[in-house]
This record gives structure tokens, C-alpha cells and sequence, in this order.
């Protein structure tokens, strides 16, 4: 193996020097627990607390608004499980056939339990249904999950109509909306301030800190019904802190406000020049590609080239992608996102997730590498 070209990073991102850094003394010096009183645990719980207000500050909202978890799959079951407990006489949950699997995992479960989900279609580019959100709102509704962006596609969500829907059922109705932000943190603009959200999931390790922290964003607090009980996030999370975790969230939320524009701006340069390189090779299609995606992903499928097989044999040339969500690699079936796109032939799919430090000469090794292998 000659070389290392990592391009999925929409399963994980690696920890950046500033950040390593920046967390380091949690693990050697400042290891007191933040909820004991005297100064080696309060000084801790400052270090929270100032990365609470730097994440704050990122996503547009009062810190008092941020409550850390382990991350996205944690905070998408907290915020149904608040949602039907805050309206138990509600049995129905609107989300989406492509979402994150924690998501539809658990409404299976909740299936079990006599409630019923809605399964709102995407078309061949990835775009949402909205009038079937619209007409599907009702009374029986306790929630509506939809996620910002998808992380197979890349595929961005029409956000400003969905708030328009939202805000306008919400004058006649009473349930929750939950929007999965994992995959767009740290690579578009995130202001919750101009969304009807009221409960917002984000994940750490998507933004070069630890695997296992996140955090939620909850508009009103004060009507949140914990999944983990606990004096720890006021009540709202229990559990000690994920101390490490959560100063790295916090120096990254900082990294991300100083950078973002020039992060996106560098992507997409790259972005555009791998799937021109990837159009030399005959018989490719570019999956929602005329949709508004993120800047670091790219979706594409081969007529005759099975996706799990070009993953282990570009393995063997140093370069690391994917077929779709890392937390669904253990299964056999296709990608459900593919699958709801209507996209013919979703097992010769793969994914290639950029991250701003990818550049067009790791890119060059990687077309000419799948060309090899093709």
C-alpha cells in the first residue's frame, strides 16, 4: 500500500491537530468530574459550559437551548421519545423513506407498540414530497422527523419550505418537529433561529471531534421529556459528561464559525473536479446530481460494477469509501435511500464523502486507482 486516500467522511471525520490539542489536558490533567463542587470538578464544568456557548454561538441559539448526548442516534430516539411522551393520546410519525436509520429503526419499534409511521416519498434527484408532508399533518400526529441533509446523496431538503409548512400547521395542530442536522454541520450555514425547529440533532464525530458525543438543540426546553434521567444537562440528559467529547464539539464549533465560508468554497472546488474526473469513466450516473447537495458528497452508480466489491478492492490501492451509511454496513439489503430514489441498481452505488483537507491529487489517485479497478 502505497499511499492513504481516506473519502468517507460522511462516516466518520479524523481529529484535527487544533482539536487533539485542544482536548488533550481532559485526558491527562483536567480529569475531575464536572458535577463535584470542589475546583478540580468546577473547573471542568467551566470548559462545558464555554463549549456550550461556542456551539451556541455556531447554530444561532442560546446555550441554554444546547443538552449533550453521544450523538445522532442518541438524539434522534430522545427527541421521539420526548415527542410521543409529551403527547401520549397521538400515535402517528411522520418522517421520511431515506432517513438516518436510528430513526426508522425505532419507529419499527414504536410500531410494536401500536403507533403508526408515515413514510414520506423522495423523487429520482432526492427531493422531498412537501405536499404529502402537508397533507399528512393532522390531529394524530405527535411528530414530524426530517433530517437537513442526506448522508448517502448529499441531497439538502428544502428547508425554507418545510418551515413554511410547519409553521403553518402548527397554528391548527400540536405535535413536534425534529430535523436530523448531522450531516450538515460544519458544511452549510446553520441558523436555527430562522427554522420552526424544535428539537435539532447534531453529532460530533462529523466535525473532526470524538466518536460518541453530540449534542441537541431544544427550543423549549421546559417541555422535554428525558430518555436518560439524571441531574446532569439540567435534568434533561443524565449521566456524567462526555467531557473530552464535548471541549472538542466545542473547539470545533469555534473552527467551523472562523472557517465555514472557505471550507464550503473549498469543497466544492474539489467536489466539482472529482465527478468531472468520475464522468471520464463510461456508464456512470452522478445520483442527484441536479438536486441542491452538500459540498463534500457525491452519490454515483455503475451499470456493471457491484459497489461492496470496487469498496474492497480500492481497499487494497489505499483508498477508503463506501456504499452508503456506515450504520448500515452489516446489512445485505440495498441502501434504503437508493431504493426510495428509485435508483436502478443501488448495489453498484458508492459514496464519496470529501473532507476540506481532500485534495485534487488524492482525488486524481483515487479515479485513476477505481479506473484500475473497474
Amino acid at each position: 500500500m502505497n499511499r492513504f486516500v481516506y473519502l468517507d467522511n460522511n462516516a466518520t471525520t479524523k481529529i484535527t491537530d487544533g482539536i487533539y490539542k485542544k482536548l488533550l489536558p481532559y485526558l491527562e490533567l483536567q480529569y475531575g468530574n464536572p458535577s463535584s463542587l470542589y475546583s478540580f470538578g468546577k473547573n471542568v464544568k467551566d470548559a462545558i459550559e464555554s463549549a456550550r456557548r461556542n456551539i451556541a454561538d455556531l447554530i444561532k441559539c442560546e446555550a441554554g437551548n444546547i443538552v449533550f448526548t453521544s450523538g445522532g442516534s442518541e438524539g434522534n430516539c430522545a427527541a421521539i421519545n420526548s415527542a410521543i411522551k409529551q403527547y401520549t393520546s397521538k400515535k402517528k410519525i411522520i418522517t421520511t423513506k431515506v432517513e438516518h436509520s436510528s430513526v426508522l429503526e425505532y419507529c419499527k419499534l414504536l410500531e410494536l407498540q401500536g403507533y403508526s409511521t408515515v413514510l414520506l416519498d423522495v423523487d429520482k434527484n432526492g427531493a422531498l414530497d412537501y405536499n404529502a408532508l402537508a397533507k399528512e399533518i393532522d390531529d394524530n400526529t405527535a411528530c414530524v422527523s426530517i433530517q437537513y441533509a442526506n448522508n448517502e446523496t448529499g441531497v439538502v431538503f428544502d428547508t425554507q419550505t418545510i418551515n413554511s409548512i410547519i409553521s403553518d400547521k402548527k397554528k391548527s395542530h400540536d405535535f413536534v418537529f425534529i430535523m436530523d442536522c448531522v450531516q450538515a454541520l460544519g458544511k452549510v450555514e446553520l441558523d436555527v433561529s430562522n427554522l420552526d425547529i424544535d428539537i435539532g440533532v447534531f453529532s460530533g464525530h462529523k466535525i473532526h471531534a470524538p466518536k460518541g458525543c453530540g449534542f441537541m438543540y431544544i427550543k423549549e426546553t421546559g417541555s422535554f421529556m428525558p430518555l436518560i434521567s439524571g441531574h446532569q444537562e439540567k435534568g434533561l440528559r443524565g449521566g456524567t459528561e462526555n467531557v473530552v467529547g464535548i471541549v472538542a464539539m466545542g473547539e470545533a464549533a469555534k473552527l467551523i464559525s472562523d472557517n465555514l465560508e472557505n471550507v464550503i468554497a473549498k469543497e466544492e472546488r474539489v467536489r466539482n473536479y472529482l465527478e468531472n474526473r468520475l464522468l471520464e469513466i463510461p456508464k456512470t450516473t452522478i445520483n442527484a446530481k441536479a438536486s441542491n447537495r452538500l459540498p463534500n458528497t457525491t452519490s454515483i452508480t455503475f451499470e456493471n460494477a457491484n459497489g461492496n466489491e470496487l469498496m474492497f478492492k480500492l481497499e487494497k490501492h489505499g483508498v477508503c469509501i463506501s456504499t452508503g451509511s456506515a450504520c448500515n454496513s452489516e446489512s445485505s439489503q440495498p441502501s434504503h435511500v437508493l431504493v426510495g430514489m428509485g435508483i436502478g441498481n443501488p448495489e453498484n452505488t458508492i459514496r464519496i464523502s470529501i473532507s476540506e483537507e481532500t485534495t485534487e491529487s488524492q482525488i486524481d489517485y483515487f479515479v485513476e486507482s477505481l479506473k484500475k479497478c473497474l
